[in-house]
């Protein structure tokens, strides 16, 4: 996945921030929850600190689709 590619929540993720219908475990619970649809792919691994764990979370709440890529080009200033 680009450095740039920025993820936002579907519908099944939303829902499942508000009502944990889907149960989670709290890993992904947490990386979902910092899914915002405007910070690039690189910045939410350092949020994320899970290392080498952070690129599997992501895709697992993408195939279990929880959260879907929005774009994969860099945001500029401008665009902000």
């Amino acid at each position: 996945m680009p450095d740039t590619a920025i993820y936002c929540k579907t519908r099944k993720g939303i829902e499942e921030i508000a009502h944990r219908s889907h149960h989670l475990p709290a890993r992904l619970r947490s990386t979902l929850i910092l899914i915002d649809g405007h910070t690039p792919w690189l910045e939410l691994q350092q949020r994320l600190m899970l290392g080498n764990e952070a690129h599997a979370a992501i895709e697992t709440l993408v195939n279990e689709g929880y959260i879907a890529v929005l774009t994969n080009e860099p945001v500029t200033e401008m665009e902000m």
